[in-house]
């Protein structure tokens, strides 16, 4: 190949040290690029005024990096831009399968959660959102290794201080001021509870720039006065709240206290998605089981997934503390020693046993330490059980079924006790399912078809789970709640679920779509009802608190059975309501039921009351607020 590269260069190129940088500065400039629009951060028309901005910060950012690079290297410099090429490939081909998963950057808090462990776990999930476009990331770097070779083999002249002062400063300092203009001149309030909107608007290096300088901030220079204030915002946040609660709460409290004393068993189905409740394909349904369920309990109809860059483990501390995920990184890798007002913890004072149970390494999103933190007083991991039968990721999962069955052996059921079970079959990239014995039809072989069958299996395992409580004595003396974690297909596979839904794609519509199902039965309940409140995971906790009547006066989600309210704030600071959607990133609008865009002033008091959770949330978390309330 080199041979090749030497005979390119020799007969059309006149090399120079200046070709050099332009074409360093061009590539990445073209990868920069490709991320905005394979990601559809940024889309048609792509000489809009907002992607001109996103290219003019994005150059201004990139002519930053080189000129402090070659001011700082001298006769190293060329030899750093090429470490440069490579560091800026790396962090664009990671941010690129994160972002098609996450649907988020990577961030600093991120990248520490990391490990070897942690990647080996889900390298099948990562390898299948590579694309082969994607070569457009290394294309450049065999021609560019050539270069730099070849350029010194001829010698690199050091270039004197002075000269460099002049030459790289004054562009950089050109640079800069065009980048505080522009960002200046940005919605950069947003950027706090969205990172998508700082990449959308200013372009991939500046986000992970105002990420970095947002995590030292946070992190390393806090500032004691303003964590009191905080403290304050807080304590007054929830007296209002509470004050708000108590004056707007009717005579008669629908399904107060009627799970009081009663065992409580919440699971949390992997990567079930709201779409395939009800729906059938080729006259057979997808979940005949969860359908049978919700005809004799409370289906809510209308929740929204709020998990961020913790993913599972997010719906997991949504549901059992009723406080938002962080908006970079992971709560039980970050926060993981903190004090909660948690289910388990209330529970536990009230005189149950508090059971986790998840088939899988305890280390991984740190649940050993993290549900011990949140008071349960045993955790179930792989450790535990026998691995007998697999199904799911890659077949490297104990199927639901067997961990449904070994689950409730492990549990003293001879006393109140709350279990929090985690599945894990129906798990990306579903690839397990594409030979599993469900007739998807069109959609066989397909990343939507496998889903379809992922999620058959699941149900299945769902039914026999839910006969196995009948035969026990338990389905009729427990309060049950089954609900989903967070999306099982990510954009990048928009295709095949709008040709399965039958319509056709636009932002409105895919929000609408992730949604995920929540399921109550309480004891003794002959019939079903639909619930259409608009909710979240963050409101799981207080509807289960009306149900077996405790105290959750630290809670921000609310009791989706008798709140007067019907909204769902996203980590990323998007709002939906049964009025409106709120998208964060656009300041954009739309009427729920139209699609109609509407003025977003009209609603702005509202919204900023709703957005404002976030940070109380953020307060609470970072700064261990509830350490100086002792639950």
């Amino acid at each position: 190949m080199f041979s090749k590269i030497k005979n390119f260069f020799n007969k059309y190129i006149k090399l120079t040290e200046s070709l050099f940088i332009t074409l360093f500065i061009l590539f990445t400039l073209l990868k920069c690029l490709y991320f905005q629009f394979s990601t559809m951060l940024n889309k048609a028309p792509y000489f809009s005024l907002d992607n001109a901005i996103m290219l003019i910060s994005s150059i201004s950012v990139l002519l930053v990096i080189v000129s402090l690079t070659l001011f700082v290297f001298d006769k190293k410099r060329l030899i750093a831009i090429f470490t440069l090429n490579l560091l800026l490939t790396i962090l664009l081909v990671a941010d690129t399968n994160f972002f098609r998963y996450y649907y988020n950057l990577i961030t600093i808090p991120v990248f520490f959660q990391l490990n070897p462990r942690m990647i080996s776990s889900v390298d099948q999930s990562i390898a299948s959102l590579f694309q082969f476009k994607d070569v457009i990331y290394i294309v450049d770097l065999p021609f560019m290794l050539f270069a730099l070779l070849k350029l010194h083999k001829k010698g690199i002249a050091s270039i004197h201080f002075p000269k460099r002062v002049v030459k790289y400063l004054s562009i950089m300092s050109i640079a800069l001021i065009i980048v505080i203009s522009i960002s200046s001149a940005s919605n950069i309030t947003s950027f706090a509870y969205n990172n998508n909107y700082s990449a959308k608007s200013l372009g991939v290096f500046y986000s992970h720039f105002y990420n970095t300088k947002l995590f030292i901030e946070k992190s390393v220079l806090q500032n004691d006065d303003l964590i009191e204030e905080e403290k304050a915002l807080v304590e007054d946040y929830f007296k209002n709240r509470n004050k708000y609660n108590e004056e707007s709460e009717s005579n008669e409290i629908k399904y107060k206290g009627i799970a009081e004393g009663k065992n409580l068993i919440v699971v949390q189905m992997e990567a079930l998605q709201q779409f395939v409740i009800g729906k059938t394909i080729n006259g057979k349904e997808i979940t005949p089981n969860l359908n049978k369920l919700i005809r004799d309990s409370l289906y809510f109809d209308n929740i929204y997934y709020q998990v961020s860059g913790g993913n599972t483990s997010d719906a997991e501390f949504l549901s059992n503390t009723s406080l938002y995920p962080l908006s970079e990184g992971s709560v039980y890798h970050r926060f993981a020693e903190n004090t909660y007002f948690s289910m388990p913890s209330i529970l536990k004072d009230n005189g149950y046993d508090t059971y986790s149970l998840h088939a899988f390494n305890k280390t991984f999103w740190n649940r050993e330490v993290m549900h011990k933190t949140l008071k349960f007083d045993t955790f179930y991991n792989s450790e535990d059980y026998i691995m007998d039968d697999f199904a799911g990721w890659s077949g490297n999962a104990l199927s639901d079924k067997s961990f449904f069955r070994q689950s409730l052996n492990m549990i003293d059921t001879s006393k109140p006790f709350y279990s929090f079970l985690i599945t894990l079959s129906c798990h990306h990239p579903f690839s397990y399912f594409e030979d599993f014995d469900f007739n998807v039809g069109e959609f066989e072989g397909e990343y939507i078809g496998n889903y379809i069958k992922g999620a058959n299996y699941a149900d299945s395992c769902i039914g026999e789970f839910v006969e196995d409580l009948k035969s026990r004595g338990l389905y009729d003396n427990s309060l049950l709640v089954f609900y989903g974690d967070h999306s099982a297909v990510p954009k990048i596979e928009h295709e095949g679920l709008m040709q399965f839904l039958g319509i056709e794609y636009n932002d409105f519509d895919w929000a609408k779509l992730q949604r995920v199902p929540l399921i109550i039965h309480y004891p003794g309940q002959q019939e079903g009802e639909v619930i259409s409140t608009t909710g979240a995971q963050i409101d799981i906790m207080p509807t289960i608190a009306n149900f077996m009547e405790f105290d959750v006066p630290y809670a921000l989600g609310k009791d989706l059975v008798n709140t007067k309210e019907s909204y769902a704030v996203l980590r990323n600071g998007s709002v939906i309501t049964d009025k409106y959607i709120y998208f964060n990133d656009t300041r954009e609008l739309y009427d729920f039921k139209t699609g109609e865009l509407l003025d977003v002033d009209l609603f702005s008091n509202q919204l900023q009351d709703l957005i404002n959770q976030l940070k109380i949330s953020d307060i609470i978390i970072s700064n261990d607020i509830f350490a100086d309330i002792n639950p």
